[in-house]
């Protein structure tokens, strides 16, 4: 019952003063309902002495409406704080995993995915804000409610006022006993809950595929199998808090009988009158309403934890970079050098090894080698993705880290093989390279895409609506407002990781005859598999395991007869093997 959680206290700040706020109004409304208890058992013993005159009655009526009035409306502001507790919390907690999300760089976000980030973000935070508003007020409550009730029965009934206090202090460790069983269980909840997240959501993003190939009812079977297998974790919690809460009122109603049983006999021997008999029957209960009460927050409190020990591996992520703006500038190269650059991913086997290559400034270069080969990593630790474990990288002569990651990407753009479209306008969509430019340089940078004609003539033209995630354009116009925002960055290098794969034919022809525009303004970086477009690249490199294999112009590199000039030969193959299947068809 116990439950203190380093991860949910840390996490806390801003939040404390409402956790003890709820407590505090939770005693006050305990005094009140002391007060109240005590009027109405003096009033019920003076029925069956009449003593009591009008003035004594219209003083107890009095008190009680007193008393009830404070009740009222502590219960009321209880009920006030804990409302604001949970919307501060759930403001506080995801600010901090969004924040932390900005931070990560692509690697760390691909590590984590996006349906945990998801879970993370929403349920997470819903099941761990019942642990500030409920269980941390709750708990202090429960510690602060026995004694309170102790010194106000002690001066009545001692033994009576003891036993009450000693089983409520002893009932949470023996409720603790079922917590190891119960956070076990929890681990189990979560980690079944994330899989039928995860699940549900890829399902949704590739409905089109699975209907295409007729999946339906094997991803239905699936999806049963993980909901099944979901609320089958549910239940067994739910069996074990079962067991916890009729124990815990077993013992509770055990403890009031034997209360019941003390204080009559303490009458009949006339050591306490009925009026302070009846008060001692009607508190006796309220010794264990603070234990009930956080008997009832466990339950979700544990979940709480749950997601909390997901959320810190994320916010336990380090995502701070070498930074070293001391280190002297080594030299005058116009472009970026790779300098026996090695790198893994965490740790594994090496994807770079001892690569030296050279991006000189105003000139294109291409990068190309088999699947795997380690191309995509380049781009990575060209936009400092990553950094590299050996080696340095330097852009114009200055070393990466001597620069903050946001500076070096105001040096360095990047249009990746699938470009990222935001629902909203395309101005919209343009303006996250550059917010203040102006209707005619967005107007520009389209034209130099080839796809201002076609803005022109939408009827909204810029404001023309994108849809969900671009959903309103074809393939290779999202690849062009890539571009375009590429090009509105002013960035003096460009890479372009397979920009043109997922494109058409003429909208390919479109965005390499703008890429070969772009030198010497600016000096594109390729990568791709498509060898035939790539042969107007002033240098190429061909990477193997990691290392650079060959190196040249396209004439160059065929006249070696090596690797580059068999991926032609293959390429070209391939190409003129599907022109006849095509021309058979």
């Amino acid at each position: 019952m116990l439950l203190i959680n380093k991860t949910l206290l840390d996490m806390s700040k801003g939040l404390r003063r409402y956790i003890f706020l709820i407590a505090a109004l939770k005693v006050v409304v305990l005094a009140a309902t002391a007060r109240f208890a005590q009027t109405i058992s003096s009033f019920m013993g003076n029925m069956f002495e009449p003593v009591m005159t009008s003035t004594d009655f219209r003083a107890a009526v009095l008190a009680a409406l007193g008393a009830s009035a404070v009740m009222l409306v502590g219960e009321v502001l209880v009920g006030e704080v804990e409302y604001r507790c949970t919307a501060k919390s759930r403001l506080l907690l995801r600010e901090r995993i969004f924040s932390k999300m900005l931070e990560l760089d692509v690697g760390n976000i691909e590590k984590i995915g996006a349906s945990a980030a998801v879970a993370n973000a929403v349920d997470g935070v819903e099941q761990m804000q019942v642990y500030y508003s409920k269980y941390l007020p709750g708990l202090l409550y429960c510690f602060l409610a026995p004694i309170y009730l102790f010194f106000r029965l002690k001066s009545i009934s001692m033994p009576v006022a003891t036993l009450l206090l000693v089983v409520s202090i002893l009932l949470m460790p023996l409720n603790n006993r079922f917590r190891s069983v119960i956070d076990a269980l929890k681990k189990e909840y979560w980690v079944s809950f994330r899989s039928l997240t995860a699940y549900y959501l890829e399902s949704l993003r590739s409905l089109t595929t699975i209907k295409l190939f007729n999946q339906d009812d094997r991803r239905y079977a699936t999806l049963r199998e993980k909901a099944d297998d979901f609320r089958s974790r549910i239940m067994d919690v739910m069996k074990v808090n079962f067991s916890a809460f009729l124990f815990t009122e077993t013992v509770i109603y055990s403890t009031v009988v034997a209360s019941a049983v003390i204080v009559c006999r303490q009458m009949v021997r006339g050591q306490v009158t009925l009026s302070q008999a009846l008060m001692v029957l009607m508190l006796s209960y309220s010794f264990f309403s603070a234990m009930r009460a956080l008997m009832n927050a466990t339950h979700s409190a544990l979940t709480g934890i749950a997601a909390a020990q997901n959320i810190a591996e994320t916010l336990d992520i380090d995502t701070t970079r070498p930074y070293k703006p001391a280190l002297e500038k080594k030299g005058s190269f116009e472009g970026v050098t790779f300098d026996d650059v090695t790198f893994s991913y965490d740790g594994r086997k090496d994807v770079l090894k001892d690569l030296d290559m050279t991006f000189e400034k105003g000139r294109m270069t291409a990068i190309v080698g088999r699947s795997g080969c380690g191309k995509s990593t380049v781009a990575a630790l060209l936009m400092r993705f990553s950094d590299p474990g050996k080696g340095s990288i330097d852009l114009e002569g200055t070393e990466y880290v001597s620069m903050k990651p946001e500076e070096l990407r105001r040096n360095i753009a990047m249009v990746p093989q699938a470009v990222s479209i935001f629902s909203g306008t395309i101005e919209d969509n343009l303006r996250i390279a550059d917010p203040d430019a102006s209707e005619e340089r967005l107007m520009d940078a389209l034209d130099r895409v080839r796809l201002k004609e076609w803005v022109l003539a939408q009827p909204a033209g810029l404001k023309t609506d994108v849809g969900d995630g671009g959903a309103r354009l074809s393939g290779g116009q999202r690849q062009k407002i890539g571009i375009a925002r590429a090009l509105l960055s002013d960035a003096p290098y460009i890479i372009f990781d397979e920009a043109t794969s997922s494109v058409d034919v003429e909208s390919e022809g479109e965005i390499w005859a703008c890429i070969g525009e772009l030198a010497p303004k600016r000096t594109p970086i390729v990568i791709s598999h498509r060898l035939s477009t790539i042969a107007r690249a002033d240098k190429i490199y061909v990477i193997q395991d990691g290392r650079s294999a060959e190196s040249g112009n396209h004439a160059e590199l065929m006249a070696q007869n090596g690797l580059y000039s068999r991926l032609v030969r293959e390429q070209d193959e391939l190409e003129r093997h599907g022109e006849r299947r095509l021309a058979h068809a």
